[in-house]
């Protein structure tokens, strides 16, 4: 059976404790492994490619995107976006699978009406 490739997504300095620790869950559990390729972009060796074509390239490839969304919008490019907001658009233009896990430090969700006494 061929392993489904996982493409990892986020603002690397914001997730980055957590992006190799699911990479390495994925790569290293007993079960998960059997299953599943990950992909960091930090795992990449230096290459004469830019850092966009390699991630665009890596996310139409991959099976599943998994987007870590937190604070952080991360580095703009001259148009104003961020990798992370082109390789989600990029893994939906290409049908992929998406799984979004959103962390939103120090933020309080309110509800819409004050609770009846």
């Amino acid at each position: 059976m061929k392993s489904l490739r996982i493409f990892i997504s986020s603002v690397q300095k914001e997730f980055a404790a957590e992006r190799i620790a699911l990479r390495d869950w994925l790569r290293n559990d007993a079960l998960m492994h059997r299953f599943f390729e990950p992909f960091l972009f930090e795992d990449v060796p230096a290459a004469d490619r830019r850092a966009d074509e390699v991630y665009l390239d890596e996310v139409a490839g991959c099976d599943i995107y998994v987007g870590l969304f937190g604070n952080e919008y991360g580095y703009e490019d001259a148009e104003g976006v961020s990798p992370t907001e082109r390789e989600f658009a990029h893994a939906t233009a290409h049908h992929k699978t998406r799984l979004i896990l959103a962390h939103f430090a120090n933020h309080v969700v309110k509800p819409p009406h004050p609770a009846p006494s």
